[in-house]
């Protein structure tokens, strides 16, 4: 009971968090790790401690696929130079990097420093968006970003697994080529997972059925990934890459609407669990420590930290340095041309530690040695770069006037356009009744603002007078329902529909969901 009631205080903080990082305007990961930190210095907090086994699986399995949905795989094909220094080769030299530190100046083994390099290589999309999707930025560093993340979250968690292997003494021999037969194996499962899936979920269209699909079928799928010795982290990927590309042509409008909502509530909720259950950890760490340990450890932890924010621009600014000379002498048509060098900046101070890190923290054998400085050292990099990085990236990025792409409201408003278009057509030239003439009046409006170079997607006249006449409606129907006039459930359907009405007539943007 005393967990759950400390779990249900853990939300309720978050929500204050949530409403005081809109206000102050800033990210709210950022506040979270801050308030992980505060929570664990409070006296009555209990300990919470979390199965090694279950942190994978519980935190890292549903980020991946949330990752996965957000993932462009035109932009992972057309940028894939990049990608490939990001995901694949920025982890492997961040790894090396803080290997080295952790032997040279942690004194750690190097199966423990390297779990350590592994843990913090990663950074983590989603905390970056929630700086970025308020400030804006090219199309090109997001879809490297996101694509990054679902990625390099696959190469670090390799990486943990053999380093892990390692430091428990298994056959390290064999343990790599272990790993390398079970990354592709681990990808066709997912394949063959999502195949499935996608023949089996529209039995659930319609229903709360469709959205726990979705969590049961990716737990079901790590569980058994694992069970099979195979890569769990390119399974749940492969499966949710195949899954967002092939899902929506199908789904119900209801039910993607609902997905979206559903999982950008549970990922929100495992960042707020995440956070403070690491400041937990690091207040027991740090209370373990004698005074003459205290400082030493926090140093090495703060060594980490730049280690992992120099090494990540070096690496973005060599990488720049090799597309421009490609480029120049070359200009193949597979290597699109490279971003200004303010963008590069932006790029390689976006690499904000998040929910992997902190998971694959959770996730250490409590038997391995150095376990309690590895723990601080991740933690301390997810704060330092959170609170560095997080704070200081909106001003970087308004400085630099690296924001939005101005093409990117055109491409939309043809896009737009196009689709408007097509509905029209399905109208019969000789149709002049009432609806039909309604509905031309209505795309025509919808078609003038898709023309606006500015925000195509910005509500039309006759979306502003339909918003209008809803207000009074709803207006109306509450009226009614107070009168005692209108039954519960009457009432509960008529404002769904006239919910269903409300988001068809707002823009785009009043219509996003916000974590912040």
């Amino acid at each position: 009971m005393h967990l759950f009631e400390s779990l249900d205080a853990i939300l309720l903080a978050a929500l204050l968090l949530l409403a005081l990082a809109r206000k102050l305007n800033v990210p709210y990961p950022t506040l979270l790790a801050a308030a992980g930190i505060g929570f664990a210095l409070l006296p009555f907090v209990p300990d919470i401690a979390v199965d090694p086994q279950l942190a994978l699986a519980l935190f890292i399995a549903p980020a991946l696929l949330h990752a996965a949905y957000h993932t462009s795989l035109r932009g992972l094909r057309r940028y894939w130079f990049p990608l490939v220094s990001l995901a694949v080769f920025a982890v492997l030299v961040t790894t090396a990097a803080v290997t080295f530190v952790g032997m040279a100046a942690g004194g750690l083994s190097f199966a423990a420093a390297f779990a350590l390099g592994a843990i913090v290589a990663p950074p983590d999309a989603a905390a970056a968006e929630a700086v970025l999707s308020e400030i804006g930025i090219p199309r090109r560093g997001m879809l490297l970003l996101q694509g990054e993340s679902l990625l390099n979250d696959a190469t670090a968690l390799l990486l943990f697994g053999l380093a892990v292997a390692m430091a428990n003494h298994t056959d390290t021999a064999a343990t790599p080529w272990v790993l390398a037969a079970a990354a592709p194996a681990g990808a066709l499962f997912g394949l063959a997972c999502g195949w499935a899936y996608l023949r089996i979920v529209p039995i659930f269209a319609g229903t709360l059925g469709s959205s726990l699909a979705d969590f049961a079928v990716t737990f079901a799928i790590w569980l058994a990934a694992e069970r099979l010795h195979l890569s769990p982290v390119l399974a749940v990927v492969a499966f949710g890459l195949l899954v967002a590309q092939r899902r929506p042509a199908g789904q119900p409008a209801r039910d993607r609407i609902q997905s979206k909502a559903v999982w950008a509530a549970a990922v929100l909720v495992l960042n707020v669990v995440a956070f403070l259950l690491m400041g937990l950890q690091s207040r027991d760490i740090v209370s373990k420590l004698s005074p003459s340990e205290r400082l030493p450890a926090l140093g090495f932890a703060l060594l980490v930290l730049a280690t992992v924010l120099v090494v990540r621009l070096a690496w973005v600014f060599l990488v720049r340095a090799i597309e421009g000379v490609i480029v120049r002498r070359y200009a193949p048509a597979w290597l699109p041309e490279p971003p200004p060098w303010s963008a590069s900046l932006v790029l390689g101070w976006s690499g904000m530690r998040g929910l992997v890190t902190l998971a694959a923290a959770f996730a250490l054998p409590h038997a391995l040695p150095g376990r309690d400085l590895i723990v601080l050292s991740a933690f301390a990099v997810v704060i330092g770069t959170l609170v560095v990085q997080g704070l200081t990236l909106g001003p970087l990025i308004r400085w630099f006037g690296t924001d939005e792409d101005a093409g990117l409201a055109a491409k939309i408003g043809t896009a737009r356009r196009q689709v408007i278009h097509a509905g029209l057509h399905a109208l019969d030239d000789d149709d002049t009744s009432d609806a039909a003439n309604a509905l031309r009046v209505r795309y025509g409006a919808a078609h003038d603002v898709a023309s606006n170079a500015e925000d195509p997607q910005a509500p039309s006249e006759f979306d502003r007078l339909h918003l209008k006449v809803l207000e009074q409606q709803r207006a109306e129907l509450n009226t009614m329902r107070e009168s005692g006039d209108l039954a519960e459930d009457v009432y509960r359907r008529l404002l769904e529909e006239l919910d269903w009405s409300e988001v068809e007539a707002r823009s785009y943007s009043d219509n996003m969901l916000r974590s912040a």
